[in-house]
This record gives structure tokens, sequence and C-alpha cells, in this order.
């Protein structure tokens, strides 16, 4: 239930970080060049870098021509394009770019021919428009694809780290049982042991009976060489009792900072899980956004 209301917690505070898509705009506009005012458009192209957007139009008046764009700052002018899609001759280009807040705005305004403008009420202004309009969404989408590209690796390196925790924990159990089987063993071997003195002890007391019985010098040295074996008998069991039982102990205190390092393990879990689950929301967010730019 926590994690259910962490996670519901988590959504809202994600939510309006994530950066939805914005509108593509277009406004009348104009420039001036030397003593003429060349009517056009301004289109707006959101979350954009200035100097790519420069860089990208340019090329992109540029294709289909040898003729090269004269830039100057955020202004490139082009004599000579060639863009069928806005007209059949070759067009002359004015253009400029300008940042805005979160928005790069670019102006375009062409020169058909001679003094003569794709102005609006035209069939070049509209197709103009368009032309601007495709590279508007070409530019949008490539910045919400990296951003999407850069929340992917992100997610991916979140199940990676899930993954390699998952494994330690896996290797942890191992170790626990291990340690169970290690333990199961030396109590296997007290419990032989214990069998072992109880039959050594039951033997000291029948030959220290004899040895008070016995007589003559001979008898009693032979029963005290008796003694003394099982004595010694005795001591190295009891050495190998003492010896299982600190393995024993040894053995409980390592599976038992294991066993601490496994719900430690566990915990973090859970909130690499939660992480994974908060980014695959931006990630679905993002995918979202690179469907709906490249609809409109």
């Amino acid at each position: 239930m926590k994690r259910i209301y962490y996670l519901l917690i988590s959504f809202l505070l994600i939510t309006p970080m994530l950066q939805a898509q914005k509108p593509i705009a277009f406004h009348d506009g104009s420039q001036s060049k030397g003593n003429v005012d060349i009517p056009g458009l301004w289109v707006s192209i959101p979350e954009a870098k200035a100097e790519k957007v420069m860089a990208d139009w340019t090329k992109a008046i540029e294709k289909g021509t040898k003729s090269k764009a004269v830039v100057n700052g955020m202004d490139a002018s082009l004599f000579g394009a060639i863009i069928k899609s806005i007209y059949a001759d070759p067009i002359n280009i004015e253009s400029r770019v300008r940042s805005e807040d979160t928005v790069v705005w670019l102006f375009a305004g062409v020169e058909l021919r001679r003094g003569e403008f794709a102005e609006k009420g035209t069939k070049e202004y509209d197709k103009l428009k368009d032309y601007l309009k495709d590279f508007a969404k070409s530019e949008y989408v490539s910045v919400a694809e990296e951003q999407l590209a850069k929340e992917e690796a992100q997610l991916k390196s979140l199940e990676k780290e899930l993954s390699s925790i998952r494994k330690d924990k896996s290797k942890m159990d191992k170790t626990v049982q291990s340690s169970q089987n290690a333990i199961a063993a030396e109590q296997d071997k007290i419990t032989s042991y214990q069998k072992q003195l109880a039959v050594v002890n039951e033997n000291i007391d029948n030959i220290s009976t004899k040895l008070s019985q016995a007589e003559d010098a001979e008898t009693k040295k032979a029963w005290q060489g008796e003694l003394k074996a099982a004595q010694k008998k005795k001591k190295s069991l009891q050495k190998s009792i003492n010896s299982s039982e600190s393995k024993i102990s040894k053995t409980q205190d390592k599976s038992r900072d294991t066993r601490n390092n496994i719900e430690l393990n566990l915990g973090n879990q859970d909130q690499t899980s939660i992480r994974i689950n908060e980014q695959k929301m931006v990630v679905t967010n993002l995918k979202n956004k690179v469907k709906t730019i490249k609809g409109y």
C-alpha cells in the first residue's frame, strides 16, 4: 500500500516537470534589405537551439543548388535557391533566427522575381508556410527524439542497475544457504563427537575402576596407560567439539550480516523499481510527445 501511495505521489510530482509538446505557431512579419521591405512569415520551433536551427535551415535552403547562403550571425541570405515546393523557378530567400525564452523563431521571406514577393494571399505564401511548417516540425521532432533518447538511456541504466542489485541478492542467498549447510555439517560433527565422547567417558570410568582395583604394579601400569590414552582421546574430542562450535558461531555471525545486507538489498530493489516506474512515465510521455509532434 505504501509503495502504491509513493508511486502516486511520485507521478504527481513528476507530471508537472514532464516537457509536454508545444504548438508550432506562425505570424506575419517582414525584414528590411536595403530600401526594400521583404514580407514573410515567422514560425516557432519550441525547445530548439538557435545555432542548430540556423545550421539546419542553411543546409535546407542550399539543397539542390550550388549557391551558398551568406550567413551573418543569425541572418542568412540565399540567391538562387531551388525549392520546387514553393516556386518552380529559383528564388531569393531572406531569413533570420532569434531566441525567445524556450522558443526559437525563424523568419523567411521569399522574392519570386525582382520586386515580387510571396505575400499573404498568394499561393506561394501558402506554400512557404507549408515549407516552414515541415521544417519546424522536423526540427522539433529532432529535439523531442533527442530528449527521448536521453531518457531511454537513463531508463536502460536504471534497469541495468536493478539487474545488478538482483544478482547481488542471488549471490547473498547462495551464501546464506551455504552457511546453513556448513552449520548443519558442523552440528552433525558435534553430534558424532558427543556420542564418541560419551563412550570415552564411560570407558574412562571403567578403566578408573579397574585401576583402583589393581593390586600389582604391572597391572596398574597397564591400566594407567589405558587411562592416559582414553583421556587423550577425550581431550581431542572436546577440542573438536569446541572447534565446530567456534565455526558455527562465526558462520552464524556471517550469515546474520548477510541477511542484514539482503534486507538492505531488498530496500534498494524497491527504491530502484520505483525510480524505473517513474522513468517509464517520463519515457512514455516523451514517446507521446514525439508522436504528437509528428502529427502536426
